[in-house]
């Protein structure tokens, strides 16, 4: 079904939203130590608020973003598509999101319709039809590359680590995810 659905839209249309949390604790998985040496590493042991990082991507890199302390509920999720997506949407562009409660509300819609753009769902339990997770994958890891300890760090990290995400990454997950990506990237 959502195949049939999204092949009637221009993938170079498509804008995926999506959240993702992130703490002060995070650090890198693997380390290395000379051989013989156990590798050493300090990470507070109280994560503190998890930041959820809630943005936006297209076929052409990351969009719009916004930082909010502790989970996404719809009245956050609200504030984000009212002053940072729903602006940029243009006539005829498609916003993609995962069925999480706060997506629901007929307000939001409305905001992103009052635009010209549609909103549609993904599937159930489909984390593999959405580009943004592989990104998200890329921002985490960065995050644990720069080992933010304070909230302060952990904020500018962010925006590095957004700023990491190339268009050459974007087309190249879209396609990973069965989007038809033509060769021409930009």
């Amino acid at each position: 079904m959502w195949r049939w659905l999204v092949s009637r839209f221009d993938v170079r249309r498509l804008v995926f939203v999506d959240e993702s949390g992130t703490h002060i604790s995070m650090d890198r998985l693997r380390s290395r130590a000379p051989r013989g040496e156990r590798a050493y590493g300090k990470v507070p042991k109280n994560r503190g608020k998890n930041l959820t990082l809630i943005a936006s991507m297209s076929l052409y890199g990351m969009g719009e973003s916004m930082c909010v302390e502790g989970a996404t509920d719809a009245k956050a999720f609200e504030v984000y598509i009212e002053h940072f997506l729903a602006p940029t949407l243009s006539e005829g562009q498609v916003v993609a999101m995962d069925n999480l409660g706060a997506h629901r509300p007929k307000r939001i819609r409305e905001l992103i319709e009052a635009r010209g753009a549609e909103m549609v769902f993904l599937p159930s339990y489909s984390p593999d039809l959405n580009p943004i997770e592989q990104a998200f994958s890329k921002i985490k890891n960065v995050l644990r590359k720069l080992g933010a300890r304070t909230h302060e760090a952990l904020l500018e990290a962010m925006e590095e680590a957004l700023s990491a995400i190339t268009p050459g990454d974007a087309a190249g997950w879209f396609d990973h995810c069965g989007y038809q990506v033509e060769v021409q990237y930009l």
